[in-house]
């Protein structure tokens, strides 16, 4: 989360600082005409710039996401970025209007001198060539606006399903083309000698090779791979299903990573975490699926052994990878999964590693507890199990009553995220020396 923070702090400073190079906000004595002209374009470079770094994000790069700690943190940083270019968006655009508001002009003027000065100089022929779109540019823009506040709270509500925001979220890259015209014709001709200039003409090309890939269907091209279902296994009193692929091409995975599953060329890909550990032998993959939408409800009715499945990944950096002498970990629902693929490759090896591994349900089916049980044994993982249908929730304060050492244990979330806040806000109110780490998996 860190990372993340200081990715947004540090890239946004940058511009700011580079825009100030250049332009000015503080005009002596001020003047409000050329004070709303330079905030429209700075708001403006703002927007422009979180959209472009939201467009990257999008086609999924992996040198990014190492860098980020794993795509669910890219995400959380994609959606942040959506959050700020929305909200600088309306700001450009009331900046924008407000000349039109206050005065009789037929339009606001986007290329007067920055400097006001009344010398009128010849123009070049580039400047007579952004003078030419200027119109256009602005229609353009006005309306690229309204779509994305649009499409932007289409993604912030999570009520509209999944495969429907998936689908639509595409056209987002259709619309950032339409703003790239926008930006280059109503930037200032100023900017384009200055550092500032150098930047966006550098996020405007990046931006747009970043949109055709997400247009011409290239994103995470090189990370998938088709493989066949063997198996399905359900357990009803959970509502839950354990999905069995075979994959020849599959590259491998680490034990917590995730992967984007596709069942049927109409519907969009859907992200599920790995219940197994990689076995080059049989080539297997796992998935432990919860129905909770309309998409994995019909699911495992749908699908058949032998059916056909493109998988791409793997990825996620939620990989039980450190040095502490001992683990805690802590699960609610289906987010026991990356736990399952652990505790299989844990059952493989000799690890001197104490780990506690509690785990809640709504309700635990039969079959599911035995597996659980027996996997851990195998994996010499003390388990401790809540069925929430008979007990209370995990608690901090149950896990520091049960554990010892609690506060030198590294602890691994992943469920529910207002029970994982809740348990970290009492863990390191209570002293936990050791890092927190949870999985944000949220998509949107």
């Amino acid at each position: 989360m860190n990372k993340i923070k200081l990715a947004l702090a540090l890239s946004f400073t940058l511009i700011t600082i580079l825009w100030f190079f250049t332009n000015t906000l503080l005009y002596i004595p001020f003047d409000s005409n050329l004070f709303t002209k330079s905030l429209a374009q700075y708001t403006g470079i703002i927007a422009f710039s979180a959209m472009t770094f939201s467009m990257l994000l999008a086609t999924r790069p992996l040198w990014i996401e190492k860098r980020l700690g794993g795509l669910d943190k890219i995400y959380r940083l994609h959606k942040w970025l959506g959050i700020l270019a929305f909200s600088f968006s309306i700001l450009h655009w009331l900046v924008s209007k407000l000349p039109q508001w206050w005065s009789q002009l037929d339009r606001l003027i986007i290329l007067d001198a920055i400097s006001g000065a009344t010398e009128e100089l010849d123009p070049s022929a580039f400047e007579e060539f952004l003078e030419s779109l200027e119109s256009t540019a602005l229609h353009v823009g006005e309306y690229a606006f309204y779509l994305t506040v649009l499409f932007l709270i289409m993604a912030l509500l999570k009520k509209i399903p999944y495969r429907f925001f998936a689908k639509t979220h595409i056209a987002m890259a259709i619309i950032y083309l339409a703003l790239v015209f926008h930006s280059f014709a109503l930037m200032y001709i100023d900017y384009w000698t200055q550092p500032i200039g150098i930047i966006m003409a550098i996020l405007m090309i990046v931006g747009t090779v970043s949109s055709f890939i997400v247009l011409l269907g290239q994103v995470g091209k090189k990370q998938k791979s088709e493989g066949k279902i063997q198996s399905i296994n359900t357990y009803p009193d959970m509502n839950m299903f354990e999905l069995t692929v075979k994959s020849d091409k599959w590259k491998g995975h680490k034990e917590g990573q995730f992967a984007f599953l596709k069942f049927e060329k109409k519907e969009s890909q859907h992200p599920f975490t790995i219940s197994s550990a990689w076995d080059k032998k049989t080539k297997n993959i796992s998935f432990t699926i919860k129905a909770l939408g309309d998409y994995t409800t019909n699911l495992a009715n749908k699908l058949k052994i032998g059916d056909s499945v493109v998988i791409e990944g793997a990825y996620g950096n939620f990989t039980f990878n450190n040095n502490t002498e001992s683990q805690i970990w802590i699960a609610g629902g289906v987010g026991i999964t990356p736990f399952l693929a652990r505790m299989e490759r844990l059952a493989q090896q000799d690890s001197k590693q104490k780990i506690d591994f509690f785990y809640s349900a709504m309700k635990l089916d039969s079959n599911f507890k035995t597996k659980l049980e027996q996997v851990s044994a195998e994996a010499n993982i003390n388990l401790h199990l809540f069925d929430t249908s008979k007990s209370a929730l995990i608690s901090g304060e149950h896990i520091r009553n049960t554990i010892l050492n609690w506060k030198s244990a590294s602890v691994w979330f992943c469920g529910p995220s207002k029970m994982g806040k809740s348990i970290k806000k009492d863990l390191k109110g209570n002293g936990l020396h050791s890092k927190f780490h949870q999985e944000l998996f949220e998509m949107r």
